[in-house]
């Protein structure tokens, strides 16, 4: 007997609330086995490694040395233009102030002054020559100062060669410097005969200095026509006698010093110079001699003269300056890097003070100082 069966409302919900449970499950199941898969559950699928490439560093370029010369070590003899007379300068710190006839001056910011005078006939005349230790303390007392008290007179000597030459020499030591500009002591000489004289004098502004500029003194050499050149015949004489002919003997020797050589070996757009200069033996810019030899980078022509500036570039402000270091005198050679500031060869920049053309600071804060003068001072002599 066929029995109907009516689904009641219950039955009908009961029914669907079943159908929504197995598509719940069902879709569960089909993630759960998406994510699995994924994960190389039970999958054939390897294992997917991303490898990033880490890029090679590049090494950076070792900068280039070029060994300095102490300012000591270099050949600081000066001669001047006339050729009349040369002086040994203590150091490299030394720069020509004047160099005019029968008048000679150089300075060091940190050292002293050295002047040089020449006198004859009327100028003899009208001349005051510290002839004895009395006349030497008379003269200082004129400079407003009390014997004893503000000054002493040490160590004078006078003495006489050939006859009718007198050298007369004595150092002043200053006890009280506000009198004296800040002057420790004055070294001075004078060589003297009936027709002309020869005074230096050297103004001194601290102990460490003192011998060095005494041996300075002592070197001064007339040169030229003077009755006096006899009796001045100190150091410098063999030096200047030398300086035409010391670049070329230091090719054969490898001595760079003797030839004047620069101890920054810049160039003026601030590369060395060793593979390019133009020195006083033929070497031309590109390295090579006029007779076909090769010059410092070759190793077989010689040295470099001057830095390999230019007799232009040495005294032109606008292409080298010469800057002393404020803690200790020391010099350095920049010149200009295109960008507004100055550079040495090391590759240092230099910043001039915008509120004058005197003050001068490196990078790292190092203060220098500009007394106006091109890289000439720095490769004395200038002949």
């Amino acid at each position: 007997m066929l029995r109907t069966h009516f689904m009641t409302d219950d039955d009908y919900e009961e029914d669907t609330m079943k159908n929504k449970k197995f598509i719940a499950l069902l879709a569960m199941t089909v993630a759960l086995s998406g994510v699995m898969t994924a994960c190389s559950f039970g999958g054939d699928k390897k294992d997917s490694v991303v490898v990033e490439s880490t890029p090679t560093p590049t090494p950076a370029k070792k900068a280039k040395v070029t060994p300095t010369v102490a300012a000591d070590a270099q050949n600081t003899t000066y001669t001047s233009k006339d050729k009349s007379v040369a002086i040994k300068l203590p150091d490299a710190t030394w720069a020509n102030k004047s160099d005019e006839t029968d008048m000679l001056s150089f300075e060091s910011p940190d050292q002293g002054k050295i002047l040089i005078l020449h006198g004859s006939g009327a100028d003899l005349e009208s001349a005051v020559i510290p002839n004895s230790q009395d006349m030497a303390v008379s003269m200082t007392q004129a400079e407003n100062m009390v014997n004893g008290t503000d000054f002493e007179i040490q160590d004078y000597k006078t003495e006489q060669k050939n006859g009718g030459i007198n050298i007369y020499s004595y150092t002043v030591k200053y006890k009280d410097t506000t009198k004296s500009d800040g002057y420790v002591y004055a070294i001075n000489k004078y060589f003297v005969n009936d027709s002309e004289y020869y005074s230096i004098v050297a103004s001194v502004k601290n102990e460490d200095a003192l011998k060095k500029v005494q041996e300075s003194v002592d070197s001064f050499a007339i040169l030229g026509d003077s009755t006096l050149k006899s009796a001045a015949t100190g150091s410098a004489a063999k030096s200047a006698g030398k300086s035409d002919s010391a670049s070329k003997d230091s090719t054969a020797s490898g001595d760079s010093s003797a030839a004047g050589t620069a101890s920054d070996g810049t160039s003026a757009d601030g590369s060395t110079a060793s593979d390019g200069s133009t020195s006083s033996d033929g070497t031309t810019s590109d390295g090579t001699s006029t007779d076909g030899s090769t010059s410092s980078d070759g190793s077989s022509s010689g040295a470099i003269v001057n830095g390999g500036f230019t007799d232009e570039q040495l005294s032109n402000t606008d292409e080298t300056r010469t800057i002393y270091r404020n803690s200790d005198g020391k010099p350095r050679v920049i010149v200009p890097d295109g960008n507004g500031k100055w550079m040495d060869n090391e590759g240092n920049r230099f910043t001039f003070s915008s509120a004058n053309d005197c003050d001068v600071y490196e990078e790292d804060g190092t203060s220098f100082y500009w007394h106006g003068e091109g890289a000439d001072v720095y490769y004395m002599p200038v002949q």
